[in-house]
């Protein structure tokens, strides 16, 4: 680390300096990340970026690039990325200060910054097309869910599930799916949670990791931002965002008029399949990636999984057999791992 450090602050300095700008004085480590990107704030004391070290390998840098051009001129609040280098995985991006909604959120102040937030999600959604983003296939959807099998269930919690399990998960994989195929298609952030949310200066919102923004259906942000790990909303307050999001997606023209009812049983359907998701990928980072510090992050999500699969008489099978006997498991092997 210490390599890449000294790497990042010369090369940030080069840059600047070509451009006839002051150097940079100190530089510092931000936060750790689920990706294997490293952040730093550099400063002097006019000024502060964020450097960047993303392994050029293993991130989708021109694609972050690109995205930041493309929301920025779309009215998305993204950070500028000021200077790039493609073989070195060296970016300096615009500084957004420390105050994550993740941090920053509280009973006082969450209704605004939710709202605040909704705005930034439905200028996301109303980007238009453009031959580099991609669009979420049934497959991919599928692709994703059966992460959880994989690495949650099979690799994590060491549980081979049964014939008669399987169909079970099974169909409600094909259940989400068929919901999911029949939502309106926009570009969805693909991870709007409070941890990629800034509250920045101005009082507004600003947006973080936006490399995986993908076509996808229209309720996958919502999903992610009201079904949230570090701030958790009561139902009725839930209910209350959604039609906020409705109204505004209906005004831009993403959504036709459509019943509150159905509008929550699409919203449900996306959080379930965010939900199998998370599971699948927050294990496979504990047990691929050796990073354990989202770890307790699984009891959360799953527990939201099965409280909506209990909502629902089809799923209600499949959210006793996860709350009365995976449940248990998870928070047992979590303690024993922590």
């Amino acid at each position: 680390m210490p390599k890449i450090r000294n790497s990042l602050f010369e090369w940030s300095n080069k840059m600047l300096t070509s451009s006839n700008l002051t150097p940079l004085s100190t530089i510092e480590r931000l936060r750790e990340e689920a990706s294997s990107r490293k952040y730093f704030r550099l400063s002097n004391q006019e000024s502060s970026f964020v450097g960047v070290f993303s392994p050029p390998e293993k991130e989708l840098n021109r694609q972050f690039v690109f995205l930041s051009l493309f929301l920025k001129k779309e009215g998305v609040t993204v950070p500028e990325v000021f200077y790039f280098d493609e073989g070195l995985g060296f970016m300096l991006i615009e500084d957004f200060g420390d105050k994550a909604y993740q941090f920053s959120i509280n009973r006082s102040n969450f209704h605004h910054l939710f709202s605040s937030a909704i705005d930034e999600m439905v200028n996301i959604n109303k980007c238009p097309q453009d031959k580099n983003l991609s669009l979420l296939s049934r497959k991919d959807l599928r692709d994703q869910m059966l992460l959880f099998e994989e690495w949650f269930l099979r690799s994590l919690l060491q549980i081979s599930p049964t014939s008669e399990e399987i169909e079970m998960i099974n169909s409600m994989y094909d259940e989400i799916l068929d919901n999911l195929e029949k939502q309106p298609k926009a570009l969805c952030h693909f991870d709007f949670e409070t941890r990629n949310l800034m509250l920045l200066e101005s009082g507004s919102t600003g947006v973080l990791d936006f490399q995986d923004a993908t076509f996808g259906p229209i309720f996958l942000d919502p999903a992610s931002l009201l079904k949230d790990l570090h701030f958790e909303l009561k139902d009725s307050e839930v209910n209350q965002f959604l039609d906020s999001f409705l109204s505004k997606s209906i005004d831009s023209g993403l959504i036709k008029e459509i019943d509150f009812l159905k509008a929550r049983e699409c919203f449900d359907f996306a959080s379930l399949q965010r939900q199998l998701r998370i599971l699948g990928t927050l294990s496979r980072l504990h047990l691929r990636d050796k990073k354990s510090f989202r770890l307790p992050d699984l009891i959360k999500t799953l527990e939201f999984f099965i409280e909506t699969t209990s909502k629902y008489k089809r799923f209600q099978a499949i959210s006793s057999h996860l709350g009365n006997k995976i449940l248990p498991i998870l928070k047992l092997k979590i303690k024993e791992i922590l």
